[in-house]
């Protein structure tokens, strides 16, 4: 009994530790959008809708790609073989990013030149690339901290993060730009907290970048599905603003964005929970077997599903007050916006944890080729319905898909024949 305790007191600090990171850094992503809404123009808070949406990619990308292997090997390592197995993908990602940086910049510089793109946004898209180098570094010292169990110092530099991101986006509503020097912001917040990570990581467990020099190729099988998993889903959970905005225009962008915004603090909760999730579903599948993390997995799903409920009756209730009062804004269509938002969470909290045996399991194959059909699914829906709705329609489809994708995992989930975590380790 007191070994169950002492498990149940180390868990209920882990995700606590993750879930107060994640309120911090949701109280001061709403905090930054509401500056935004209300000192701006509509279509300027679309810029940097679209440019964050953007970041979001990348960073799910390079989550994707590095998270499997170190949630999933970190388990069984020494001090010594942690701190080889961070530094050498530590390694590898310091080699690539510039170089995929550099040659993005160079197509949009070219796109410029041709008049593809206006000034404003080539120098919006520019600052972008500049910001993912330093978003990226401070994303990957997360997912490392996290996968070793290392709470406090992410909060301490999630804190950091957001006083530097709050102070910029305040200044940048009095610039000629806001959106560009709002992204400005968020990059060097990102590179003021990722420097406080890596020196955490330093402290713990000092990086080892001579480590195994064909790292990338002993991934890749597993990380590569999941990278393209990843990529499939951003392109219907949030790849759909791009065809919001060639369909409509940036305006339908802000007012999509803007309804989802009270929703943010449920989302945001959920993905802390995620944070700490694939290290915690790959030991309790090590330990205690897939029947017993699934009933795990489906009892956090359960407890946030119920909480996303109740949160959002109290925000229906309030919602005059928060678009009049708080966001000074209104937009057309709100309340429909504002319900399909509310069940697109709803969905998404749900799916996120019930996932986490499939990936604990190492079946990014399956996860992809469901998420990609999904994703066919919800675009053409999602276009169809702007023709006919305007910007719920747009909602309506990533709801069709998000419904789809969690009919699937749930399928996948109950399967016979999936293989042992093990096996794929």
């Amino acid at each position: 009994m007191n070994e169950r305790r002492r498990r149940i007191i180390k868990l209920g600090y882990l995700l606590t530790s993750a879930i107060g990171s994640q309120a911090v850094l949701s109280g001061g992503s709403f905090a930054a959008g509401l500056i935004l809404i209300r000192g701006t123009t509509t279509a300027q808070y679309g810029f940097y809708v679209l440019a964050t949406s953007a970041l979001i990619f990348a960073v799910s990308l390079q989550n994707a790609f590095f998270n499997p292997p170190l949630a999933r090997r970190l388990t069984g390592l020494d001090q010594a073989g942690r701190s080889a197995l961070v530094g050498a993908l530590y390694r590898e990602q310091r080699r690539l990013l510039p170089k995929v940086s550099g040659i993005s910049a160079l197509l949009v510089i070219g796109l410029w030149t041709f008049h593809v793109f206006d000034r404003q946004t080539a120098l919006l898209i520019l600052v972008s690339i500049a910001t993912s180098l330093t978003v990226l570094h401070r994303e990957y010292f997360r997912m490392a901290l996290y996968a070793s169990r290392r709470t406090l110092p992410i909060l301490a530099a999630d804190i950091a993060y957001i006083t530097v991101l709050i102070a910029g986006i305040a200044l940048s509503q009095y610039t000629i730009a806001p959106a560009f020097f709002a992204v400005t912001s968020l990059g060097l917040a990102a590179a003021v907290s990722g420097l406080m990570l890596s020196r955490s990581q330093g402290q713990i467990e000092p990086l080892r970048l001579d480590g195994n020099p064909h790292i990338l190729r002993e991934i890749a099988p597993v990380s590569l599905w999941s990278s393209v998993g990843a990529a499939v889903h951003w392109s219907f959970s949030q790849g759909y603003i791009y065809l919001v905005a060639a369909t409509l225009d940036v305006n339908a962008v802000a007012a999509i964005a803007a309804t989802r915004l009270p929703m943010m603090p449920m989302n945001l909760i959920a993905s802390g929970i995620g944070a700490m999730m694939l290290p915690l579903a790959s030991n309790w599948l090590h330990h205690h077997g897939p029947k017993a993390l699934w009933r795990r997995l489906s009892l956090l799903a359960l407890g946030l599903a119920f909480s996303t409920i109740g949160y959002f009756l109290l925000l229906w209730l309030a919602r005059d007050w928060i678009f009049s009062e708080v966001l000074k804004k209104q937009f057309a269509q709100r309340d429909e916006l504002l319900l399909l938002w509310a069940g697109i969470v709803l969905l998404v909290v749900i799916r996120d944890q019930l996932a986490y045996l499939l990936a604990a399991q190492g079946r990014f194959r399956a996860l992809t080729s469901i998420t990609a059909v999904c994703a066919a699914v919800s675009l053409a829906t999602g276009y169809a319905g702007m023709q006919r709705f305007g910007p719920p329609g747009a909602l309506v489809g990533v709801l069709v898909g998000e419904l789809l994708n969690l009919t699937g995992i749930v399928s996948l989930s109950f399967r016979r024949g999936a293989p042992a975590a093990s096996a794929m380790a």
